[in-house]
Parts: structure tokens; C-alpha cells; sequence
């Protein structure tokens, strides 16, 4: 069987205001940048899933980190470079795209049992997410290159701590771009 079939694209929150609203930064613009070159090359190739925060009012999130990502506002879209790419969007209100979510459904009837992940924030979301994905037996496989953190300084210790606790192997951009297209 053709590994694409079980392999997906997961992004997790590359929304405006993660990336150019009120936790943006230049490394979230770049990352953006360069997933956009990425899935222009791999759509339609691989089931391409976005995860996005989407916040209701008074979210208890909102007592750490603020209000953002409000339901229905510009800060919880998808930034436009990637909005084309989605053939499916979970929206989430918490740090891992699993939990309260259909997320797992929807790789379970779409027969997924590998994840290559990016997104933003690297400490956060991601790394809850691969948490998310480790508990429930997926094998998961993080972009490194198209992660960003809102604090740049969290983000290497944050990809060792995925590494030690969920065993994720490492991949850049480029290498998950050969993977797909060697199994076309």
C-alpha cells in the first residue's frame, strides 16, 4: 500500500495572530513562507489537515496568555499564503489538537498512522499535540523547519523534550518533500 495513504500533513495554528497579530514574529512569517513553497509542491499528494485555534469568550486560556484567537475574528484564520491548502480544518480551543476534538477520528477513517507536524508555537501547541499523537499510537515525524516558537528561545529545548518524551524523528522540509514524492 502506497505509504502516502497513511501518512498526513498536520499544521497546527499558522494563524494570523500567530504569525503577524499579537503573538507574531519573523520567525512564524518565515515558517509560513516556506510551508507555503512546501504544500504548493505536495497538495493533493498527501491529505494536508489544519489545526487552528478558535476561542470562545472567556476561554480559561485566556487567563495565561491573554485574549486571541476569538471565534469568528481575523486573528483565529488561517493566514492568506495557506489558505488554499487545507482539505480539512479541526478547530481547537485547547494546546493539543486531539483533545475535544474530531481530530482522531478523522485520521482513523482516513487510515492515517503517521504524522509529519509544523506550526506554531514549537512549546506549546506542537508539543502538546505530539503528545496528543503519542498516546494514541501515531507515529510522528516534526518538521522542524516550519515550527516556530512566540519565544525563539524555548525552541530548541522544546524540540528535545518532543524528541525524549514522544521519540519523534526529526525531518526538515525537504526531506518530508523527497518522502512524498518517492512514494507517489
Amino acid at each position: 500500500m502506497d505509504s502516502n495513504k497513511k501518512s498526513c500533513i498536520l499544521i497546527v495554528d499558522m494563524i494570523n495572530d500567530f504569525v503577524t497579530g499579537k503573538f507574531g514574529n519573523s520567525k512564524a512569517v518565515a515558517a509560513v513562507k516556506n510551508a507555503r513553497s512546501l504544500l504548493m509542491d505536495l497538495k493533493g499528494r498527501i491529505p494536508i489537515i489544519f489545526a487552528k485555534d478558535d476561542h470562545i469568550k472567556n476561554d480559561p486560556e485566556f487567563r495565561v496568555w491573554g485574549e486571541h484567537a476569538l471565534h469568528g475574528t481575523w486573528g483565529s484564520e488561517i493566514v492568506d499564503d495557506l489558505k488554499e491548502f487545507p482539505d480539512y480544518i479541526i478547530n481547537k480551543r485547547h494546546f493539543d489538537a486531539f483533545y475535544d476534538t474530531d481530530l482522531d477520528s478523522l485520521l482513523r477513517a482516513l487510515g492515517i498512522n503517521k504524522i509529519y507536524i509544523f506550526g506554531i508555537s514549537t512549546d506549546i501547541c506542537i508539543e502538546h499535540t505530539c503528545a496528543g499523537a503519542f498516546y494514541r499510537y501515531y507515529s510522528i515525524e516534526v518538521v522542524s523547519d516550519l515550527c516556530a516558537c512566540i519565544d525563539d528561545s524555548r525552541q530548541i529545548s522544546s524540540l528535545n523534550n518532543i524528541k525524549i518524551n514522544y521519540g519523534y524523528k526529526a525531518i526538515n522540509s525537504q526531506n518530508l518533500k523527497k518522502e512524498v514524492l518517492k512514494n507517489e
